[in-house]
């Protein structure tokens, strides 16, 4: 498939969304939601940026609207806005559980990716035997472990029993 265009393309135009309208496209964990159609209200905007075309800022609005900030500002915030920051509408109870929805589904794939990744890190551990090998012992560079790392043990500081710590004062 013929894509017209590129991952720097959609990082440019994210960036130049980011400056242009801050307020609205700012990276962080509790986004506003958008206005319906907002599309059209940026592309009026096409002649400031020569990289701006339907198909790349379809795919920039995709991942702004997928993205855990948005959807958890999606989750919160009662009204929509537009992109000079004024509430136009409210967010809908149906695009609010959609929200909800996508966020267990991402944390459900995040939380199947970190299994995978403790379960592969788990089987690399294991030291496998090589043929070439003449002891037959494990060659720990064919299962990819790193660097063997020792820890010091923690230094403790006791501390004395009130009583041993105060001291009279005769006078």
């Amino acid at each position: 498939m013929n894509k017209k265009w590129s991952s720097a393309k959609v990082k440019d135009v994210q960036r130049w969304l980011i400056k242009r309208w801050p307020e609205s496209f700012a990276r962080g964990p509790d986004l506003r939601p958008l206005a319906l159609q907002v599309h059209k209200e940026i592309l009026a905007h096409r002649d400031e940026n020569v990289q701006l075309s339907t198909r790349v800022l379809r795919e920039v609005l995709k991942r702004h609207t997928t993205s855990y900030g948005y959807l958890y500002g999606l989750t919160k915030h009662k009204q929509r806005y537009n992109l000079k920051g004024e509430s136009v509408g409210e967010v809908s109870g149906e695009h609010r559980e959609w929200a909800i929805s996508a966020l267990r589904a991402k944390q459900k794939e995040a939380q199947r990716i970190r299994k995978e990744a403790r379960r592969g890190a788990q089987q690399k551990s294991k030291p496998s035997l090589v043929k070439d090998n003449p002891k037959n012992k494990p060659d720990i560079r064919s299962a990819g472990a790193g660097p063997v790392i020792k820890y010091k043990p923690a230094k403790r500081k006791l501390v004395k029993p009130e009583a041993e710590r105060t001291a009279e004062l005769t006078g």
